[in-house]
């Protein structure tokens, strides 16, 4: 053949092989990202009113320099974040693998003398198939759901560090306040025993006293264990070898409140502030371009071979091109199979999306309505505080002036204030755990407001 008509021929195969490996690419599915239907407002207006200022993250409403620092801590030394960060590298190599995965081929050279005359080969060997471009925009899109992953990571780990934090907090609160009613009980049991020896005072008196000391005493041995064990749960958080002994808490700190907050917005922000949603949608992508990839199978790879061999010594040199489309003929069942599955996992993943919105939306509004009846409940049981520690010192007052009241009125009032104290210390930590929880669902992990003070704490305080 001359090399005019051999080139036409080439001409003409390399154009059917690009139009029917072109025509494959068409055949891949386009991607779009998933739609869903959310209301415009959550049900529960927000508890917490906050400044249009956008600066701080969330967690700096509660002016605790101690949370602060461990948070830092925690993004910095955290296992569970660093091993997000070791899949995002690993995502990051398999994506510019696939990215220099479009095309195979090998290049061969080779050395020969028949007839003894020495030459020199070249050969080139090319396969080009839609396969491989669906198949690294699913690894990019792979990488973009590690990254999700890696954001998220950290969202959660600071929410539960957070929420530790706050329950060792209460934890301590309890303790004091343990130390106070033991104190002020072994304050009456002094006085019932100055009366009983006065004759003013029955033994009766005396000993329901003393139970209340042995009680108070009781309580106090599994509140300084919880202590310890928060402790221990936050120096795992922060994967301290030196354990509990080096989280340098500045004990007495008092319990974290909130004094405001990023704007919670409208549910259709949770698509792009979780990252476990963006990591959701990323994964229904790389499901689609996985479904690109098991479909290119079906359709025609074109294949491109080349050799140039050229004597040593001097001459003509030999070419040769062939050009080739691949059919999978035999395996078009095994293939349309390996299509169905694919289908499947795309409808999966879109599930998948959908019901992580869907919890998001829903944790959302739960810490919404917890968050407001939390604030109300700990502004009632600070008042409760207030009168039943009021009713005590009147009845203290009034035994002490043989008023009408009698031991027994005492030492029930002793228990309404360790009760009330007991119910405080439990609705501040319940404000700040709801507080936590809304914005750990939020996903808002850099904040998108500034906190600003509105006397929330001053309302739930004892005076």
């Amino acid at each position: 053949m001359t090399r005019p008509e051999s080139g036409r021929l080439w001409a003409f195969v390399v154009s059917v092989s690009a139009g029917a490996v072109l025509s494959g690419c068409s055949m891949l599915p386009d991607y779009a990202p998933p739609q869903m239907q959310l209301t415009d407002r959550y049900s529960v207006l927000q508890p917490i009113q906050v400044s249009p200022r956008a600066e701080a993250a969330w967690w700096t409403a509660f002016h605790d320099p101690v949370l602060n620092g461990l948070v830092d801590r925690a993004l910095a030394q955290n296992l569970t974040v660093a091993q997000a960060q070791a899949r995002v590298r690993e995502a990051e190599a398999l994506a510019r693998r696939a990215g220099l995965d479009d095309i195979d081929g090998d290049l061969q050279a080779t050395a020969s003398a028949p007839d003894s005359t020495e030459t020199v080969g070249l050969g080139l060997d090319l396969i080009f198939s839609p396969r491989k471009l669906a198949a690294a925009a699913a690894s990019r899109a792979r990488l973009d759901a590690a990254r999700s992953a890696e954001t998220n990571a950290r969202r959660l780990v600071i929410g539960e560090l957070a929420l530790a934090y706050a329950d060792l907090r209460y934890s301590e609160a309890l303790l004091a306040y343990r130390h106070q009613d033991l104190r002020s009980r072994q304050r009456t049991l002094n006085d019932i025993t100055t009366r009983l020896e006065a004759g003013a005072a029955t033994r009766l008196d005396r000993v329901r006293a003393e139970a209340l000391v042995a009680q108070t005493r009781a309580q106090i041995p599994q509140t300084e264990a919880q202590i310890a064990i928060l402790q221990s749960r936050i120096a795992t958080l922060l994967a301290d070898p030196a354990g509990r002994r080096g989280l340098g808490l500045a004990a007495g700190t008092g319990q974290p409140m909130p004094r405001g907050g990023a704007d919670i917005g409208v549910p259709a922000d949770l698509l792009r502030a979780r990252p476990d949603v963006r990591q959701a949608e990323r994964a229904y992508a790389a499901a689609v371009s996985d479904l690109g990839a098991a479909r290119a199978e079906r359709y025609p790879r074109l294949t491109l071979s080349g050799v140039v061999q050229a004597p040593i010594g001097g001459g003509s040199t030999a070419e040769s091109l062939v050009a080739g489309i691949a059919l999978p003929v035999f395996s078009q069942p095994r293939l349309a199979a390996s299509e169905a599955a694919a289908q499947a996992r795309v409808e999966g993943a879109l599930l998948a999306w959908k019901d992580a919105v869907l919890t998001a939306v829903d944790e959302v509004e739960s810490a919404l309505i917890s968050l407001s009846a939390s604030i109300r409940t700990a502004s009632a049981a600070a008042q409760v505080v207030r009168l039943n520690q009021e009713a005590l010192d009147l009845s203290r007052q009034l035994l002490a002036d043989a008023g009408g009241i009698t031991v027994l009125d005492i030492l029930d009032r002793e228990r309404a204030v360790s009760d009330a104290r007991a119910t405080l210390a439990q609705a501040q930590r319940d404000v700040a755990r709801d507080y936590i929880r809304l914005y750990t669902a939020l996903g808002l992990e850099d904040g998108l407001g500034a906190p600003q003070d509105l006397k929330l704490a001053e309302a739930v305080e004892p005076g």
